[in-house]
């Protein structure tokens, strides 16, 4: 491999700056023409690169494919973490979970291929899929980790406490695609309550270790609607 400078710069910069252009060149097809339409032909066509400059930086399309979504996932979890870091340990939950949902949103809106990408393509491809469902668990278990630590959620309660971070997470996903689908009409702000008020009353139900299914759930410490 080739350690010269050329033209002033040097050959890792020189490497760095083509597979930058290959992630670009992904994300802009995958987040508007959708997954048949970036394949490897395509992608090094949009950069103006070789096959031979694409190997140097991915093994495969797939992988490509792969540092794309992990890029947008890292982005979005990073959004969110500044939200909840901003809002401030003594913030109510449902003040909390808005923010982290206003700041994904605020990312989605300001590039609508990274939530195309993240809600329609990803399910479409097998590799993507499996990158998505591992994002999803992720969340999920930090949801409840964050449940237990605020609420001081009873030992022996790991199955409700799981179920109900994996019923907001995978909720939170179907909402947000249905509502970029144009099926929920609500602004951006008026979903992002939405959820947060969904979670403060799962996170209450869970909270008393209670089922949340209707005819079993004890009577809520709330006279806020549920």
């Amino acid at each position: 491999m080739t350690t010269r400078t050329y033209g002033g710069v040097a050959a890792a910069d020189r490497r760095a700056e083509r597979r930058a252009a290959l992630l670009k060149a992904a994300l802009d097809l995958l987040g508007t023409e959708g997954l048949r339409a970036t394949t490897l032909r395509a992608v090094c066509a949009r950069t103006g690169l070789n096959q031979r400059y694409f190997y140097e930086s991915f093994a495969d399309l797939d992988a490509l494919l792969a540092a794309v979504y992990d890029g947008i996932a890292a982005e979005t979890a990073r959004a969110a973490t500044r939200a909840v870091l901003a809002a401030g340990p003594e913030a109510d939950l449902r003040d909390v979970v808005r923010a982290a949902a206003e700041a994904v949103l605020e990312l989605g809106g300001a590039d609508p291929r990274k939530a195309r990408i993240a809600l329609v393509e990803a399910p479409a491809s097998p590799v993507l899929r499996a990158r998505s469902k591992a994002a999803q668990r992720q969340c999920a278990d930090l949801i409840a980790r964050y449940a237990r630590d605020r609420y001081g959620v009873p030992q022996g309660s790991d199955a409700l406490i799981g179920f109900t971070s994996v019923m907001l997470v995978s909720g939170w996903t179907g909402a947000l695609t249905a509502w970029l689908d144009g099926e929920i009409p609500a602004s951006a702000a008026e979903l992002a309550a939405m959820f947060a008020d969904a979670a403060h009353t799962a996170a209450q139900a869970a909270a008393q270790g209670t089922s949340v299914k209707g005819s079993e759930r004890k009577p809520a410490t709330t006279d806020e609607p549920l």
